[in-house]
């Protein structure tokens, strides 16, 4: 892609194909990152349980829990707008 701009790379092109090809089919010869190529290149069963503990880290959504909602400061925002009986649209301006 960094070759040649044509209209063929348009942001749908390239979200659609181009970076799925591209993460499905990583090239070690022409690495973002230097130290995932040669890895890719010494030991792809260590290059895939190195993309599974990343994901594991960095993808995978955290649990939720109730106790989740009270360590949130902008949880009980709402709660309190409704328990004061006050809504923002019903201001009077005189």
């Amino acid at each position: 892609i960094n070759q040649t701009w044509t209209p063929l790379y348009s942001l749908v092109n390239i979200f659609d194909v181009f970076l799925p090809q591209l993460l499905q089919y990583p090239n070690p010869d022409d690495p973002l990152n230097g130290e995932a190529a040669a890895l890719m290149m010494k030991s792809k069963d260590e290059y895939l349980s190195k993309i599974r503990e990343y994901v594991r880290q960095h993808a995978t959504p955290a649990p939720t829990s109730a106790g989740d909602a009270e360590d949130d400061p902008m949880s009980d925002m709402s709660e309190l707008s409704a328990a004061d009986g006050n809504d923002d649209m019903d201001l009077d301006m005189e």
